[in-house]
């Protein structure tokens, strides 16, 4: 039927049109969130400036959670102590920036971190007040040292939304692994492979891919960076590069490395004053 065909052409075209038109109003509204976040965070002399405003950036979540004094050295067993000061944390797309409130609207950045380097994991109250702790570890802050930070949610509702904020999403699939735009693999192409489905990336040698999607049987899912196109291609026309992610990675299994060896001294410890 041409009339039922001219139809669905018209209601496609309609529906283009009101996606494209939805994602221009969210750029807006988050360009004039970050143009407002630029003019209240102001760095303290001690922290290097940053740059807030970037076309790839804008905020993920934000909120103001108290500092547990901590006397302990980094990993190794800790005592809690007394409520420290309030911090507010800004969580953008790429980083982690964290600041204490100055005057009404305004926040003194005191520490930041590259987003796939920031670990977040829940602590159990040793005090017994059912406090809702979180143990942030900046892998590498703004003078590029670890820092760890115990913080106090106000709920289990907030803690768990801090985590699920800082974690890379798992997949139900065991056979799949899933990555995001702000940690994700690099790879270059090193043979020509050119698409035999619609859902596939043609590649061209030097071609540089992130990678979104791992699957075991050696088929990779990711955006080419020098267009933005997407789609599958097989492994053995790539090869992995160094990448932030690279680094990211070994760095996270560096600190896992001290946390296991810090919670085996504390065990040892207990087992000898036993």
């Amino acid at each position: 039927d041409p009339e039922f065909s001219i139809c669905e052409l018209l209601l496609a075209t309609l529906n283009k049109y009101v996606t494209e038109c939805n994602e221009g109003a969210r750029k807006q509204e988050r360009y004039e969130e970050m143009l407002k976040l630029s003019q209240q965070l102001e760095f303290c002399k001690e922290v290097r400036t940053l740059p807030i405003m970037s076309t790839s950036r804008w905020l993920i979540r934000s909120g103001q959670l108290s500092q547990i004094n901590m006397d302990a050295k980094l990993t190794f067993s800790r005592r809690l102590t007394r409520v420290g000061s309030k911090l507010t944390l800004f969580l953008f797309t790429d980083i982690l920036v964290i600041t204490k409130k100055k005057g009404e609207d305004n926040f003194l950045v005191i520490d930041y971190c590259q987003r796939n380097l920031v670990q977040m994991s829940e602590m159990k109250d040793s005090t017994g007040s059912n406090r809702h702790l979180l143990m942030v570890t900046l892998l590498e802050n703004h003078e590029l040292k670890t820092v760890e930070l115990m913080l106090c949610c106000e709920s289990e509702t907030m803690r768990q939304r801090w985590l699920q904020a800082v974690s890379p999403p798992v997949s139900s699939d065991p056979n799949e692994t899933l990555y995001e735009d702000w940690d994700c693999p690099q790879v270059s192409a090193i043979h020509e492979y050119v698409a035999s489905q619609p859902d596939e990336l043609s590649l061209q040698p030097g071609d540089v891919v992130k990678v979104f999607r791992k699957m075991a049987d050696n088929w990779y899912y990711g955006e080419r960076i020098r267009d933005g196109e997407t789609g599958w291609f097989p492994v053995n026309h790539i090869v992995e590069i160094a990448s932030m992610h690279v680094r990211a990675k070994n760095l996270k299994q560096r600190w896992r490395f001290l946390a296991l060896s810090g919670n085996y001294v504390q065990e040892m410890q207990r087992k000898n004053k036993t």
